[in-house]
Formats: structure tokens, sequence, C-alpha cells
């Protein structure tokens, strides 16, 4: 049902967009092809379900959007708002970030405000002792093309409920969760493209870390599997989309994620 669901929103996309091309002329529908290159600019995605690190975050079709502006004419400084929303209404969430990429490297700062089951959200509160936001410290780099592994490492460093544990003062510390990830694309530059990765986790200061469901781990591999990528033509139109095979070694799940860039 969810696959049906899917695709039929392509369609819908696909005629719409061919629509809008045959009737131009008899609408006030302004062609971009002259205008200049924008700093803002904004993206949509559907996705079958909502996957993060090896995590579930959503097990239903969702709709995410990004919106983001670069400060310089070299595109490296970016700023943005990103969010994610389930057809079912249950999952929400809006995060902020900042992003410097040069050439193979990138690092970025990130708010990430996911308020799935909680039942009075506060988006401005920051409190260590009520927050549930997370900041999010993000790096990685792709080595070059002879070799184009691409190495992520990413660190919570602030989080209010989410990752945090007990001293043995009854007071909170951070646990710093942190996430690290090789991928390797083992076909490119073909119709059908493929990657795979294999994810770990990891607290820097706890017993246990954000990205497993055991009271105790040090340690864990959260994130494995495959990504083919290609893509389909609609009508005049060429969408990129995906296919992502996940398992999760330390809480034992897994799940095939579909998913479509829609521009």
């Amino acid at each position: 049902m969810k696959k049906i669901l899917f695709f039929s929103i392509i369609s819908i996309i696909g005629l719409t967009g061919y629509a809008q091309k045959t009737a131009a002329s008899d609408s006030s529908f302004v062609s971009t092809e002259n205008t200049k290159p924008s700093r803002l600019d904004f993206n949509a995605d559907l996705k079958t379900s909502h996957l993060w690190r090896g995590l579930v975050i959503n097990d239903g079709m969702t709709a995410t959007g990004n919106i983001h502006y670069t400060f310089d004419k070299e595109r490296n400084f970016t700023v943005g708002i990103w969010g994610g929303a389930g057809f079912d209404g249950k999952y929400r969430e809006i995060n902020y970030y900042i992003q410097y990429q040069k050439n193979n490297f990138s690092i970025g700062l990130w708010d990430l405000f996911n308020t799935t089951g909680i039942e009075n959200p506060e988006v401005f509160n920051y409190n260590k002792l009520t927050s549930t936001h997370l900041i999010d410290l993000r790096t990685s780099y792709r080595f070059p093309e002879s070799f184009p592994l691409r190495v992520e490492v990413d660190i919570i460093l602030y989080s209010g409920l989410k990752d945090r544990e007990l001293n043995s003062d009854n007071s909170y510390k951070s646990k710093y969760s942190t996430y690290t990830e090789l991928s390797y694309p083992v076909i490119k530059n073909q119709k059908v493209n493929l990657d795979i990765f294999m994810g770990a986790g990891f607290a820097l200061d706890g017993e246990n870390f954000l990205y497993s469901n055991k009271t105790e781990s040090s340690f864990g591999i959260v994130n494995t599997g495959i990504k083919a990528t290609k893509e389909i033509s609609v009508f005049n139109y060429k969408l990129p989309v995906s296919a992502t095979a996940m398992w999760n070694p330390e809480n034992k799940i897994a799940r095939v994620q579909l998913e479509v860039n829609l521009f």
C-alpha cells in the first residue's frame, strides 16, 4: 500500500508539471530559465519511512523540506531550516542548521527538535533538565576520486532529556553520543548506482548511547546497508529516486526505504 501511494504521488506531480508547462501561455506561470541563480532555495522529498543513523524515526510515509540560504558566491557557507512530517500526523520535526562545505569536507551544527509524542512541546526551551532539543555537530570528508571513501563523524554536544544520564551525585551529565559512518560507492556513473555503508555508535561519557535501545552498551554497529539510486522519467521530468536497505544489528531491526527527491 505504501509503494502504491508513493508512486501515485510521483505521477500526480509529473502530471501537474506537464500541465503547467503546456498551459504556460494561458496562465501567470513565469519561466525561470532566464533568471539569475539564487542563493535562496528549497527542496522537498517523499519517503516511505524516515530513517536516521539506524533509527526508525517515522515508520510511515513522510514528507521533508529544506529551506536554505548561501552567504557566499562559492556556496560554501549555508544556513537552513529542515523539517519533516508524517502523513499520519504523528511525526513532526523542525531543525535549524549552519554548515560550511568546501571541496570534499563538510562541518555543520544542527539544532534538532523532534516533537513526536510530546504533549506540550516548547520550541524555545533549552533548559538542560527539560529540553528535548539535540545540538548535533556533524563532520564528513570524502577522499579523492581514486578512492572515494566517505567518512562521517557526528557528536551530540548538548541534550536535555534524550542523551543524558545520572551521575553518582544525582546530577545529570551529557553522554555525548557519537555516530561514525563509512560509505563507499561500489557502482557509480551507471544507470543505477550503488553505495554501501556501515555506521557505529558509542558514548564519549556514558554507559549507553542514543542510537542503542540497550540499557548498557558502550559500542555497537547500528546502521549497515546498501543504497541504490537512479533517475526516473515522468513525462519531461527526471526525478532522482533511491532505495535503501538498512540493518541495525544493535537494535535487531531492518527496513527498506524508498525515496524521491521532488525538487
